[in-house]
């Protein structure tokens, strides 16, 4: 079951970059800011086209979308998080892109209770 809602807006993603902080690794970046607790949690993937065409990058963002579903521990509310994709993740396995996923999200600090 999804618990975080997808990040649509551009102004959104322009106050994420803005304010955010970013936690680097290997294969991906994650941008977080927190936000009002009482908003839910929001979450968006990115897959430039450095990182391959159109089939490879929709895997890439899928992979992202699957392992946001599959972590219960990200604080459930109150934050805007965006998982950006290197090159790298291409060639990346699920389990790599899944260790990536949970280091960034560690050292961010997101770790729900």
């Amino acid at each position: 079951m999804r618990v975080w809602r997808p990040l649509r807006k551009q102004r959104d993603f322009d106050r994420l970059y803005r304010e955010g902080s970013r936690v680097r690794g290997r294969f991906l970046t994650l941008v977080w800011r927190p936000a009002a607790p009482d908003e839910p949690l929001r979450a968006a993937t990115i897959a430039s086209r450095k990182v391959g065409g159109a089939v490879v990058r929709n895997l890439v963002k899928r992979r992202l979308r699957n392992l946001l579903d599959a972590v219960p521990w990200i604080r459930p509310a109150g934050c805007d998080l965006a998982f950006i994709a290197h090159p790298g993740a291409a060639d990346a396995s699920f389990a790599e892109l899944r260790e990536q996923v949970d280091r960034a999200v560690r050292r961010a600090g997101l770790v729900g209770e």
